[in-house]
C-alpha cells in the first residue's frame, strides 16, 4: 500500500500561500502509483468559501482514492458547511481494497485552534476499531496531534483528550495515526502504532527553519516505510517494523528495582489520606526496592507545616529516595523549604549503572511546567550516548498525554524534551501528573506516569498506588501497587534494546 500524505496547505488567495510545492506533491501523486491520497487538514487558510473553491480546483482532479479532513482554520468564520460542499464528509469511514481500513476524524472545534474528539466521535473509532480488528492495516486519520512536536514552539494546541485516543490505538493495534496541524514533519513508534505528523505542504509558516514537505507512506506485511519529502530536494527515509507481539522466555538478571511515587500531597487537611501513606509506606518496604523516586507533590502546599509533617512521614520509606518537585511544592516558602528539606531540585544517582537524572519541571504559582533550553542542552549533554548505562530521566509533568484526564499537564517544551530523549537514548522517563498511571513504549523509550500515592485526587480503579519498576538485564517490568491491600497488576513489560 502506498500513501501519499499532506497537510496544512492553507490554500488562499494570498502570496502566504505557496503553490507551486502543492502543485510538486500532487505531481508525484498522479505520476506514483499511489493507492491513497490523504490530506489531514487545514486545507484552507481562513475557511472562506473562495478558499475552498480555489482548493477544490486542485483537489477534484485526483485520482486515486482521498480522504481530506478539515482543520482548525477550515472552520474558521463558519467554514464547515463550506468543507462539506466543496471538499468533502468531514468524517467517516473508508475501506482500501480488502486489507485496509481508514478511519477519518473531525477533530477541529469552531473559531479555536485547540482540539477535541467528543465522545460521539471517540465511541465511533473504538467501535469501528474493534469491528474490524482483523483487517491487516488500520488508519487513523485527524488534524491534530496527539504526540507533542518537537521544535514548533509552546505546546498548547495537543487534543484535549488525547491520553484516552493514544491508549485506544496502542490496544487496539492501530497501525498508522496521521495528523497535521504544528507545520514540522515527525515520526514516533509508540507500541505498535506509528504516529506520522506532516509537515505544511505549501504555507509560508513553516518551523525550526524548515521548509515546505509532505510524506510518502510504504506500507507492506513486515515494515512500514516513511519518506519525508522536502521542497528543497532533501529526503529522509526511516523504516519501521510492522506489529509484533513479545514473549519473554529470559529476562536475565535484575539489576534494579525501583518504587515511583506521586503527589503524596502531605498536609493536615481532607484531602491528604495519612492512612493509604502509612499502608503505601507499608506495602513499598515489603518490596524492598533499591530507591523510591517522587515524582512531585510531595505537599499539598509549600508552607512550613506541610513540610514538617512531609519530612517525618516520608522517614516511614526505608529505602532512599529522590525527588523532583511540582508547582505546589515550591509556592509560597516551598522554595526556600523544599531546599532545606530534600536538598538540590535537580538530583541525581548511580545505581551500579543504572544512572538516574532528576531535572526540575515546576513554575511558581503555576501548574504548568517548563524544561527551558539552557536546561536541555545540558541535560541530553549529559545522556548523549549512554554508554553501558541504563539512563533515567525523572521530572513532574507529563511529556506524553495521560488517559482519563483532561491533557493540561504537558510541559510546554514538552516535544523538545521528549524528543531529545528519545533521540538521546534515555531508557526510561519516570513523570507524575495527572493521578493516573500508565505506561507505555515511545521508540526505545519506556514512559511511566505515577498515580496519586495518597491524596483524594487520583484516577485509578485501584484507588491510591504506587509504580513498581524492575530493570532486568534484557527487559523492564512497570506494575502498578494498590497502597491499601498491596496487590498489584502489570501494566506492561518490554524488552531492552541494548541489553545491559
Amino acid at each position: 500500500m502506498k500513501i501519499l500524505h499532506i497537510s496544512d496547505s492553507h490554500v488562499s488567495d494570498t502570496d502566504q500561500f505557496r503553490k507551486d510545492p502543492l502543485k510538486d506533491a500532487l505531481r508525484e501523486l498522479e505520476t506514483g502509483d499511489f493507492d491513497l491520497f490523504i490530506h489531514s487538514g487545514d486545507v484552507t487558510d481562513m475557511g472562506r468559501n473562495e478558499q475552498f473553491e480555489l482548493a477544490a480546483d486542485y483537489f477534484d482532479g485526483v485520482s486515486v482514492p482521498r480522504i481530506i479532513v478539515p482543520g482548525n482554520h477550515d472552520k474558521r468564520s463558519g467554514g464547515l458547511p463550506l468543507f462539506k460542499q466543496t471538499i468533502g464528509p468531514a468524517k467517516g469511514v473508508e475501506f482500501i481494497g480488502e486489507e485496509a481500513v481508514v478511519i477519518y476524524v473531525d477533530s477541529a472545534v469552531n473559531d479555536l485552534d485547540s482540539g477535541r474528539v467528543g465522545t460521539v466521535q471517540f465511541k465511533v473509532i473504538k467501535d469501528t476499531l474493534n469491528e474490524y480488528h482483523d483487517k491487516s492495516v488500520k488508519i487513523v486519520v485527524l488534524h491534530h496531534h496527539t504526540i507533542p512536536i518537537p521544535w514548533t514552539g509552546k505546546e498548547r494546541n495537543v487534543l484535549s483528550n488525547a491520553g484516552d485516543l493514544l491508549d485506544l490505538f496502542i490496544k487496539t493495534d492501530v497501525d498508522l495515526v496521521l495528523s497535521g496541524h504544528k507545520h514540522f514533519p515527525n515520526t514516533y513508534k509508540l507500541e505498535n502504532t506509528l504516529f506520522i505528523n506532516a509537515g505544511t505542504v505549501s504555507d509560508r509558516k513553516t518551523r525550526y527553519g524548515d521548509t515546505n514537505s509532505y510524506n510518502v507512506i510504504l506500507v507492506d506485511e513486515e515494515e512500514i516505510t516513511v519518506q519525508i519529502k522536502r521542497y528543497n530536494g532533501h529526503v529522509k527515509t526511516k523504516n519501521y517494523a510492522r506489529s509484533r507481539k513479545n514473549l519473554f522466555t529470559e529476562f536475565g538478571r535484575r539489576r534494579a528495582r525501583i518504587a515511583q511515587i506521586s503527589n503524596t500531597f502531605i498536609s493536615d487537611s481532607y484531602r491528604f489520606r495519612e492512612g493509604a501513606f502509612k499502608d503505601g509506606a507499608q506495602h513499598l518496604n515489603e518490596l524492598d526496592p533499591d530507591l523510591v523516586v517522587h515524582c512531585g507533590g510531595i505537599v499539598e502546599e509549600g508552607i512550613a507545616k506541610d513540610y514538617w509533617f512531609a519530612s517525618s512521614l516520608l522517614e516511614e520509606i526505608e529505602a532512599k529516595i529522590l525527588l523532583t518537585p511540582a508547582g505546589r511544592d515550591i509556592n509560597y516558602l516551598g522554595y526556600q523549604l523544599y531546599s532545606e528539606n530534600f536538598g538540590p531540585l535537580d538530583q541525581t544517582y548511580d545505581l551500579e549503572g543504572v544512572y538516574l537524572r532528576g531535572i526540575s519541571s515546576a513554575q511558581y504559582d503555576s501548574n504548568e511546567g517548563v524544561v527551558g533550553e539552557t536546561e536541555r542542552t545540558s541535560l541530553f549533554r549529559e545522556f548523549s550516548g549512554g554508554g553501558s548505562n541504563f539512563q533515567i530521566l525523572f521530572l513532574h509533568h507529563n511529556v506524553l498525554p495521560i488517559p482519563h484526564s483532561r491533557e493540561k499537564g504537558l510541559l510546554e517544551d514538552s516535544g523538545d524534551l521528549l524528543r531529545g530523549a528519545v533521540d538521546n537514548e534515555v531508557d526510561l522517563i519516570l513523570t507524575g501528573t495527572s493521578s493516573h498511571p500508565f505506561a507505555t513504549k515511545i521508540n526505545d523509550t519506556v514512559v511511566a506516569n505515577a498515580n496519586s500515592f495518597s491524596s483524594v485526587y487520583q484516577r485509578s480503579l485501584y484507588g491510591n498506588s504506587f509504580n513498581l519498576i524492575d530493570i532486568y538485564e534484557k527487559v523492564v517490568v512497570v506494575s502498578e501497587i494498590n497502597c491499601l491491600w498491596g496487590t498489584w497488576r502489570i501494566m506492561g513489560m518490554w524488552s531492552i534494546e541494548n541489553s545491559l
